[in-house]
């Protein structure tokens, strides 16, 4: 055997130290600068909308033309968020995640100073490789470190980050692009190079991480810096995943058939399917709103402060959610969110005054982009078990990327046929429907439960069997139920 019961426990100590923590200020500064990179992230994806107004006007693009300039920073996305997740499993999470912030400021410049829209295409596919790569790296390591307790509302606090980066773009945009140009939004983006060296200089690896890898002196030296015990914490003790032994074993690794085993394949196409339906939701309204608000007879200047406003409503949404998803559960609030969405969009397309257009476009957005959204990342995060989590959300992120991939290209379409806007805002009715029905429909509920507990849950759903109580229990402790189901995989019975 690989490993006794005694290095188990050990590591199960660990983890439980770190789950029922305090959230220190040790916590904070770590959780601060992820969060920097993650709203820079959110920055250069939506400056798409700011930017193409100007540069259909400096290269002369058709509607289709602008259509596939939306969608190429997506097709990076989607091959940098597929790949992101599975370099991070195997090599941590810390360096992969300082890389990616590098990565894609270093092809903003590019696009700053591309010379046609061949290159300008070029350097946003190159961008959207670390800018997708970021998105599956960032919530892993959020997850992974924070108290079991602060999960959700901090997860939920880094997609607002994220979102805030919407807005941000629009109110930039409009006192930067009427004097600057759309060239200055990418110098404006290279800014995430500052936020990558400091993380390569001053994050720690997550825990999580090094314990499944076997690298436990230093697994606890970061313990023992970043965990306090806490007053409120629960008095029984979670239960955790063994971690992967030191040496090579079957599916030490992550991989992407582990997320379509028996215990997830369920839940693994609902959570595709809906984060499609996000990533059209999301990106097809940060890209083309501002173009259908000015079809519409509103000025630049004010489109892009409209967008500001409606976008950011989303980022309200994200932070309330945080506290709301603990009470009432990842599935209800998906799917409630979702399918009130949808009726808003629809409601949203037949209005023309500007108090309604913002107040049901804010709305809309609130429940769309803020809570469902963000609670699909929560769960995304949450899913699977450590040796593939990153894997597990980078693809996840990747489908919320052929979303915005193909989104972007079919509202071209539409626009270039001349049809009523009403459909616009239709389709992204029918979108937020669909997700909805998915939420309700094929969803595992995670709320109260460690992401080790998910993985006992999982395992006890699929064998037909009680899954082990996450407080009070009288039968075997957990870490001792871990450690014999631990055992048997080893044995070659798992």
């Amino acid at each position: 055997m690989i490993n006794d019961r005694s290095t188990v426990h050990t590591q199960a100590d660990l983890l439980s130290r770190l789950d029922r923590s305090r959230f220190t200020r040790r916590h904070a500064v770590i959780y601060g600068t992820a969060l920097s990179g993650h709203f820079l992230d959110g920055f250069v994806i939506n400056l798409t909308g700011v930017i193409l107004p100007g540069v259909i006007g400096d290269y002369h693009l058709s509607s289709r033309q602008a259509g596939f300039l939306s969608s190429a920073l997506f097709l990076g996305m989607l091959v940098g968020a597929a790949a992101a997740g599975l370099i991070s499993d195997r090599l941590g999470r810390k360096f992969p995640l300082a890389v990616c912030l590098l990565v894609f400021a270093a092809f903003s410049l590019l696009a700053a100073f591309s010379w046609n829209y061949s290159s300008l295409v070029t350097a946003r596919v190159c961008q959207g490789v670390g800018l997708g790569a970021e998105i599956a790296v960032v919530l892993p390591y959020i997850a992974e470190f924070v108290p079991s307790r602060h999960r959700a509302p901090l997860v939920t606090a880094a997609t607002a980050a994220w979102l805030i980066g919407v807005p941000v773009a629009a109110l930039v945009g409009t006192a930067v692009v009427p004097s600057l140009t759309w060239r200055a939004m990418f110098v404006i983006g290279a800014l995430p190079v500052v936020v990558g060296v400091v993380m390569m200089a001053k994050l720690p690896e997550s825990v999580r991480y090094l314990v499944r890898t076997g690298k436990h002196e230093a697994a606890r030296e970061i313990v023992g810096r970043l965990a306090v015990p806490s007053a409120d914490a629960p008095i029984s003790r979670p239960a955790h995943e063994p971690p992967a032994p030191p040496v090579a074993r079957r599916n030490a690794m992550g991989s992407v058939r582990d997320l379509v085993d028996r215990r997830h394949l369920r839940y693994t196409v609902s959570l595709w399917f809906m984060e499609v339906c996000a990533g059209s939701f999301l990106y097809g309204l940060s890209i083309w709103l501002p173009s259908i608000l000015e079809k519409k007879g509103v000025s630049l200047v004010g489109s892009f402060t409209y967008t500001a406003v409606i976008t950011g409503a989303g980022v309200l949404g994200a932070v309330i959610a945080g506290h709301i998803v603990n009470r009432v559960g990842r599935r209800a609030t998906m799917g409630v969110s979702f399918l009130l969405s949808a009726l808003l969009c629809l409601w949203w397309g037949g209005v023309s005054t500007t108090a309604a257009v913002l107040v049901l476009g804010s709305l809309a957005t609130f429940f769309g982009s803020g809570f469902a959204g963000s609670t699909l990342f929560v769960y995304a995060s949450e899913l699977y078990p450590t040796v593939s989590r990153a894997t597990g959300l980078g693809w996840a992120a990747a489908w919320q990327k052929v979303g915005g991939l193909i989104i972007p290209t079919v509202i071209g379409w539409v626009i270039a046929a001349h049809s009523s806007s009403f459909l616009f805002f239709v389709l992204f009715a029918v979108i937020s429907a669909l997700a909805g029905i998915s939420a309700l429909v094929s969803t595992f509920e995670t709320r109260g439960k460690t992401i080790e507990q998910i993985t006992v849950a999982l395992d006890a759903r699929v064998n037909g069997v009680r899954a082990p109580r996450t407080a009070g229990s009288t039968r075997q402790s957990p870490t001792t139920e871990f450690s014999s189901q631990y055992e048997k995989e080893q044995a070659g019975e798992g």
